[in-house]
């Protein structure tokens, strides 16, 4: 009775809060209707010219490697090393791979179907969702550490610190998993986790056939549109917020990197901060990825059963570690 009432709760107060936030930004495109227009026009180029031609490709190729069952022979190379660092299936590298090459949200699409198809475990597909989702390489050397912190010498010690974050706050999650599983009984649930990771060594490649391309490339186009719409959505919002107040007001500056971290990232980037804050919270921004990626993230893995609250989670853990691993850079290394 007691849990029917909490489930009773958390569904009003759910109800509720999506209707206040879709309303509430409905009032501010039209208290703001420039910085709006704005808004939607950075995201919307930002998706066309960047989004658009980097993912789609990667998404419909990463639909039908899954589809054919042919992971393990992408995987074959990188396997040897993979498997003994990580801990993980010889289809768990692919995820890795994925996240390395293009980052959010194709690592955690390729994790809820590798999951979907029984591929890999629930258990594994969680820890890789929280492992492999992160911004891409190229983002964080180019764009972050390059572009906006100007620290081109300094590029692969800044994405080192933010996937190093990304990996000590996985384990972490791993670890804390593993005990609290120690402590329960197996369920049917466990049982059932142990017949997807099973399933992989008794997959065999399909055929290829233009049904299922088809399937493949109507499947990119669909997860494409919807991470452009959460694009521009975010950055409506963080245009809005950037367009209130002073531009260096510390609590903006948080809000919006949170928000959206291609517009947060520009402007703290371009704010009178002294260096060394700058660094510690572009990296924690980073590290986070923001609310727009977390949405995009939900929306490419609701076929699964992947939990998008515990990716949470370990998104704030990551930020925390993130925050202290640079912080130390920046004391002892940079002295700044």
């Amino acid at each position: 009775m007691l849990q029917k009432i909490k489930k009773e709760k958390s569904f009003s107060i759910q109800s509720l809060l999506v209707p206040i936030i879709v309303v509430g930004l409905l009032i501010l495109m039209f208290i703001f209707p420039i910085p709006s227009l704005t808004g939607a026009k950075t995201g919307l180029l930002l998706w066309f010219n960047t989004v658009l031609p980097t993912l789609l490709p990667f998404i419909i190729l990463s639909n039908i490697i899954i589809r054919l069952n042919i992971t393990k022979y992408i995987c074959f190379i990188f396997a040897p090393i993979l498997t003994r660092v990580f801990r993980v299936s010889v289809n768990g590298c692919y995820p890795i791979i994925m996240g390395l090459l293009s980052g959010y949200p194709l690592s955690a699409k390729t994790c809820a179907d590798l999951e979907t198809e029984q591929n890999i475990s629930l258990e594994e597909g969680q820890f890789l969702l929280s492992l492999c989702n992160n911004a891409s390489a190229m983002f964080i050397t180019s764009y972050v550490a390059i572009s906006n912190l100007h620290m081109a010498s300094h590029q692969y010690e800044i994405l080192g610190i933010i996937y190093l974050s990304a990996f000590i706050s996985a384990y972490l999650y791993r670890a804390y998993h593993r005990i609290l599983k120690r402590k329960t009984v197996p369920s049917k649930n466990n049982k059932s986790n142990n017949l997807h990771s099973t399933s992989y060594q008794e997959a065999q490649m399909k055929k290829l056939d233009f049904h299922l391309i088809d399937e493949s490339i109507l499947d990119g186009f669909e997860v494409i549109t919807k991470i452009g719409g959460y694009i521009i959505l975010f950055s409506i919002l963080a245009t809005i917020i950037k367009s209130i107040g002073s531009e260096d007001n510390f609590i903006k500056l948080v809000v919006v990197g949170l928000l959206e971290i291609t517009t947060g990232i520009d402007i703290i980037s371009h704010s009178t901060l002294e260096l060394s804050k700058k660094i510690v919270l572009i990296i924690a921004v980073t590290a986070f990825g923001g609310f727009s990626s977390m949405a995009q993230t939900k929306s490419v893995m609701d076929h699964s059963r992947l939990s998008i609250g515990t990716y949470f989670k370990v998104k704030l853990l990551n930020v925390l570690t993130a925050s202290i691993l640079s912080f130390m850079y920046v004391a002892f290394y940079l002295k700044l």
